[in-house]
């Protein structure tokens, strides 16, 4: 058997790539926002930037919920977006403001938000929109920096 020290090597410089991949990950996943009490205002900034469009989509349709869903887990839990859980309590504050009565209509709505964000340029460009016109008017009454 031969001893092959360049293995040792590796298996370090992998350690530390492991590491360095952990704390990107865990800043990418840290939320913007944890005060899960505005939830509420957001759904209103989002009500009211939907009317103010030239031609205002339906508010209650299944695709202004899901562009809502996307938002605030961008806000709120970030990594869901990437696969992973849901912050505790999000999903139960998101059925309470959207007026659903089960929180699996939300996870299922959590479902394919990444899709269509990723596969439809409409519902993409529609988030942008929505998410800074959402952050410049939280800015502006005081509810985020």
């Amino acid at each position: 058997m031969e001893l092959k020290f360049d293995k040792i090597i590796r298996l370090k410089k992998i350690r530390i790539e492991k590491s360095e991949l952990s704390e990107e990950e865990n800043t990418l996943a840290t939320p913007i926002l944890t005060d899960r009490s505005i939830i509420g205002e957001i759904y209103k900034v989002f009500v009211e930037t939907l009317n103010e469009m030239n031609c205002p989509p339906d508010i209650d349709s299944v695709t202004q919920r899901k562009k809502f869903i996307f938002i605030i887990l961008y806000l709120f839990s970030p990594s869901t977006l990437a696969g992973g859980k849901t912050a505790c309590g999000l999903r139960e504050e998101m059925s309470k403001v959207l007026g659903v009565h089960s929180k699996s209509t939300i996870s299922d709505n959590c479902a394919d938000v990444v899709f269509l964000y990723q596969n439809y340029a409409d519902f993409s460009r529609d988030i942008e929109y929505l998410y800074t016109e959402i952050v410049s008017r939280l800015k502006v009454k005081g509810l985020v920096l």
